[in-house]
């Protein structure tokens, strides 16, 4: 028998323009995933919670068993492995909660088998888990939470991903409200999206996700914040959030240096340089622009943070 645990973050993705290609890794929440093995005639995988938020147990329908099954089909593993979950990152929000278990599966099967994959292995068998949920495997979340940092991912037939680490202040506002959402919430998400676009707004969005790519490289969170503002997605998704054009508005106001909707949302994340503004003002600007709209929500401030790590075993 053989056992370890890891730990994988929530993430956001897109940051306005990159839709599909950025995200971020927060440092707060994360999921954490025992795994225990012992080898058998054939390939087994057991899934249960042990705390924390509830999820599918289906081998089919939770994503860390479907990224386990896939690894041990493709590695021809014989083997009964019991996943334990620890659901941190809340489902259906825009925080990559699939991601997380996702990428948490992926690099325990990789550990614990000693399979010696690269990240691109990693990132492309926790798309098996996106694929799952959302209809569609997409590698951005996925990416974040095991990788760390700020991501810009390329599909291809293994995703390749260049990182960047974050500046030290860089703190993250995320706002989510109390709002119904449809099932399969990411699918619907992408379901919606244009199917295409005039090519002025191709251009416009190419120069800004440039600059968040550039302020990233320099370090520079008011560079990142001016390129957060989409012009292909986000009115499409924005109109499913109230107030959503508000909040963002309040968050900049009082301090952000940008402000965009999360992944598929509803969550909207804020970006603050610490160092010159209270993250707190914007978080609670953020929360009563909600509320003058009529909706509830509730709240965090974190950090960006590393990719998915071994803690025990």
């Amino acid at each position: 028998m053989k056992k370890l645990v890891v730990e994988a973050p929530a993430s956001s993705a897109n940051l306005g323009p990159g839709f599909d290609v950025f995200a971020l890794a927060l440092e707060a929440p994360r999921d954490r995933l025992s795994i225990t093995a012992e080898r058998t005639k054939g390939l087994d995988v057991e899934v249960e919670l042990a705390g924390g938020l509830p999820v599918p147990l289906g081998e089919r329908s939770n994503v860390a068993a479907v990224v386990a099954r896939a690894i041990a089909k493709d590695f021809k593993l014989c083997a009964r492995i019991k996943l334990s979950l620890k659901k941190g990152v809340p489902l259906g929000v825009g925080l990559g909660s699939s991601g997380a278990s996702s990428a948490a599966s992926a690099v325990a099967m990789n550990e614990l088998f000693a399979l010696g994959m690269a990240p691109s292995d990693l990132i492309y068998y926790a798309g098996k888990g996106e694929e799952a949920v959302a209809g569609t495997a997409h590698y951005d979340n996925v990416a974040a939470s095991i990788l760390g940092g700020f991501v810009i991912v390329r599909e291809s037939v293994k995703p390749g991903t260049i990182t960047f680490s974050a500046p030290s202040s860089l703190r993250l506002c995320l706002a989510t409200p109390r709002v119904s959402l449809p099932e399969r919430k990411t699918e619907y998400a992408r379901r919606i999206l244009l199917k295409s676009v005039s090519l002025k707004k191709l251009v416009s969005n190419v120069a800004k996700a440039s600059f968040v790519v550039a302020g990233f490289a320099k370090g520079d969170i008011g560079l990142v914040g001016e390129g957060m503002d989409d012009d292909v997605v986000e009115p499409v998704r924005g109109r499913l959030i109230p107030g959503y054009h508000k909040v963002r508005e309040a968050a900049v106001e009082a301090g952000a240096s940008g402000a965009c909707i999360s992944g598929a949302g509803p969550t909207i994340l804020a970006l603050v340089d610490g160092a010159k503004r209270d993250p707190k003002e914007v978080l609670a600007a953020m929360l009563s622009a909600f509320r003058a709209s009529g909706t509830e929500a509730s709240g965090f401030i974190t950090g960006v943070g590393g990719g998915a790590r071994r803690i025990e075993g």
